[in-house]
């Protein structure tokens, strides 16, 4: 490991790790809640992927995916099967605040980070097998197939989260497509649930309804200043960087104030330029990648390479899809 790389590790283990001695560390949040990630510890066969359904109705693609989830056998606590930084530092964060971790799940719904679930693969965007929109004939209504999976075998009915008699936050990390998928059960909520969620992500108030734009933190891209990172992983980052310092007052206030503290902790703090990298087509990038394949090659590595070597644009997701594909290729 370089020394930049050494440094950043520690300036991360720093920024989520509260008061780690302090055994009797007390709760600041009651729930923590973030995408979850396309990478697993384990792999995932087609047949729990959405490439296995049917090409349908999405009324019928709904039935066939819940179905398919009640034949599979759950194998390990999803905390455990959710690989990747973003989802890391989720799970640092939620231990450093006391709060209980969820994953929001394109494929399980909302899952306690200690539920014994599959594996699988499936997304609510792109059109790659992964993808549920592609199984859709006509048009697809993602905030329908989240209240379809939120009926499953493993998922937790979002009120839950919101514990009875308690003023304590709720901190939620979203992606656009997360949040378009949320949109209609957060807009559900009461008011008294409401007023206590913590939001962040990039350019929410386009997706979210109105009534939630008082509880987003305004981070933007100067959190890169001084919590270096990607675009893929920025919600993680940013209510990882809230979560530890934010809260580490451990009073309770409102979302006005968590937002002028937000405010203060970016300024002075410049936007770092990022390199501008082409995109390529999905071809393009399987040349490259079956290039720098080699025996032992890790997802994160060959990201890197391809990044930092070959100067070239590609999300993460998008690469795990391609990398997967490179694997099975080679294989055959």
């Amino acid at each position: 490991m370089s020394l930049v790389s050494q440094r950043v590790t520690v300036s991360e283990h720093k920024k989520v790790q509260i008061a780690a001695s302090n055994t009797l560390l007390e709760k600041r949040a009651d729930a923590l809640l973030v995408p979850c990630a396309s990478r697993k510890s384990v792999q995932v066969t087609a047949g729990a992927c959405a490439i296995s359904l049917p090409n349908a109705p999405q009324r019928e693609v709904e039935t066939a995916w819940l179905s398919l989830l009640s034949a599979l056998p759950p194998e390990s606590p999803a905390r455990s099967l959710y690989s990747g930084r973003g989802f890391h530092l989720a799970r640092q964060a939620a231990s450093a605040t006391g709060a209980a971790l969820y994953a929001v799940s394109a494929g399980l719904g909302l899952v306690a980070a200690e539920k014994i679930v599959p594996a699988y693969g499936i997304t609510v965007g792109g059109r790659s097998r992964d993808s549920v929109a592609s199984r859709v004939l006509g048009p697809f209504d993602v905030g329908a197939w989240w209240r379809a999976i939120s009926g499953g075998p493993f998922a937790t009915p979002l009120h839950e989260l919101f514990t009875a008699g308690s003023v304590r936050p709720v901190l939620m990390a979203l992606t656009q497509p997360y949040a378009r998928m949320l949109a209609p059960v957060l807009d559900s909520l009461v008011d008294s649930d409401v007023v206590r969620l913590r939001i962040v992500g990039v350019n929410l108030k386009s997706i979210l309804p109105q009534r939630l734009f008082a509880q987003i933190l305004p981070y933007d891209e100067r959190l890169d200043a001084i919590f270096p990172g990607t675009r893929a992983d920025f919600p993680q980052r940013a209510i990882a960087h809230f979560a530890s310092e934010g809260l580490s007052g451990g009073s309770i206030v409102d979302a006005s104030e968590h937002q002028v503290w937000v405010e203060n902790a970016l300024a002075g703090h410049v936007r770092p330029e990022r390199p501008e990298r082409p995109r390529l087509s999905d071809d393009e990038l399987m040349v490259l990648i079956e290039r720098h394949l080699s025996p032992g090659s890790s997802v994160g590595r060959l990201l890197r390479v391809l990044r930092d070597e070959e100067r070239v644009a590609c999300e993460q997701a998008r690469f795990s899809r391609l990398y997967r594909r490179a694997i099975e290729r080679r294989a055959a």
